[in-house]
């Protein structure tokens, strides 16, 4: 019945405890090895791997120092070749390994790198249920953002869809909003080959409370560019080559002399990309 009815298993705990305060395990299905993994927090910053072949009576394999908590394990193609792909073992505070697993442990081959920069990305997982003609992983996050005196507490960051590329840095993970954000949109403008003067505004004409912003900008010799959405400076600084809003910062290299920023702005939050 699709998950609806559970029966609960008189055998559990199907695992005991381990170390200090494990928890937050991920099982994935390992085709190679034709058995499940589980990658499972153990303790001051320790990962643990185990295996079963049925769910119900694990082996403990390996460990790993690596991030604290809510881990997450899963393969990305090498800028899309589908025959050379990672394995990525990520932290709940949005830090990766980048490396590779054969069932049993994982061997790290670069980072930890930072994936988020923000104040309220939190413990993201992946979908594991993606039909395999789609092919995409798509990974989902707690937002947690404090909103006194509304009728809910926290929310869910729009879905993002990862991919693995090639940079100067070596390889590195990238996020961007799912393409059925499209089917979201209501009314489009856009403006190009604009010459920005300082203090003048291109989307003074708008409203609205949800926006979904794509820029390019080329930044020469100015110092500092962005957007003041709500009150709220999103600000990249030419000099520094770092973006920044609500007192964080990321690094972000131009490409040919330009950023690319895309935005999500919604009743409670802004994502930002870069």
């Amino acid at each position: 019945d699709r998950g609806r009815t559970w029966t609960v298993y008189e055998g559990n705990p199907i695992l005991g405890h381990i170390d200090g305060s494990n928890r937050d395990p991920k099982v994935i299905w390992h085709e190679p090895t034709g058995q499940w993994v589980m990658a499972l927090f153990l303790n001051k910053g320790m990962m643990g791997f185990l295996t079963s072949k049925d769910l119900k009576s694990w082996e403990f394999q390996s460990k790993l120092k690596s991030f604290h908590e809510c881990p997450e394990l899963f393969e990305l193609p090498v800028d899309g070749d589908e025959n050379n792909k990672k394995w990525i073992l990520y932290g709940g505070s949005g830090e990766y390994l980048i490396g590779s697993f054969d069932g049993r442990q994982f061997k790290s081959q670069a980072g930890p790198v930072r994936f988020h920069y923000g104040n309220c990305f939190y413990a993201s997982q992946t979908f594991s249920n993606i039909p395999e003609k789609d092919g995409r992983r798509i990974q989902i996050a707690w937002g947690r953002v404090a909103m006194p005196e509304m009728p809910f507490n926290q929310m869910m960051l729009f879905p993002v869809t990862l991919s693995l590329r090639t940079t100067e840095e070596g390889l590195r993970m990238f996020a961007r909003p799912i393409r059925e954000i499209e089917k979201l949109h209501k009314r489009k403008r856009q403006w190009k080959n604009k010459i920005l003067k300082p203090g003048e505004n291109l989307l003074s004409g708008l409203s609205g409370e949800l926006l979904h912003i794509r820029a390019e900008l080329q930044v020469d010799d100015a110092q500092e560019t962005g957007f003041v959405i709500r009150d709220i400076p999103v600000v990249y600084n030419i000099q520094k080559q770092e973006l920044s809003c609500q007192k964080k910062t990321a690094p972000l290299t131009p490409a040919d002399g330009k950023i690319r920023l895309e935005l999500l702005v919604d009743r409670t939050s802004i994502e930002i990309f870069g």
